[in-house]
């Protein structure tokens, strides 16, 4: 007769699990990706750019360009931080779409030009190299 009890606690706990998981996934807002690919000259590597951005809780934007082979799907770029050569916050709005631009200069040589963050903040990441040190990057200021 006392198992009733625990029984009904226990029914009570997950209906209440279920019903918070609910309501936060309806009022809990996705951040919002964009992802644009750029190849090398000879179809080798890729340059990719992820813009991640949300309003909730606090307006944000990141910019993400990763460099690896070709052969790897264009989301690959969210999942391996290892391959990142650059992160750092979006340029103002105005230039957003712009920048970070990524120009292939050769086989083995990217151009990244970016928006340098405003005196106080974080400023982007940068590599030189990619994570297979075969591809050379160099980066311009706007």
């Amino acid at each position: 007769m006392k198992a009733n009890p625990v029984l009904i606690g226990l029914l009570a706990a997950i209906a209440s699990m279920v019903a918070g998981s609910i309501y936060l996934a309806v009022t809990t807002e996705k951040a919002h990706e964009e992802i644009v690919a750029v190849a090398s000259p000879d179809g080798k590597y890729k340059a990719v750019r992820l813009t991640v951005s949300g309003e909730h809780p606090a307006p944000f934007c990141v910019d993400t360009v990763a460099i690896f082979l070709s052969i790897y799907p264009d989301n690959f770029v969210a999942s391996e931080s290892n391959y990142e050569v650059y992160s750092g916050p979006c340029a103002a709005p105005g230039k957003r779409k712009a920048l970070p631009k990524i120009e292939w200069v050769s086989d083995r040589a990217v151009r990244i030009t970016y928006a340098p963050a405003p005196p106080g903040e974080k400023q982007p990441r940068l590599k030189d190299r990619d994570a297979s040190l075969f591809v050379q990057v160099a980066f311009v200021k706007q």
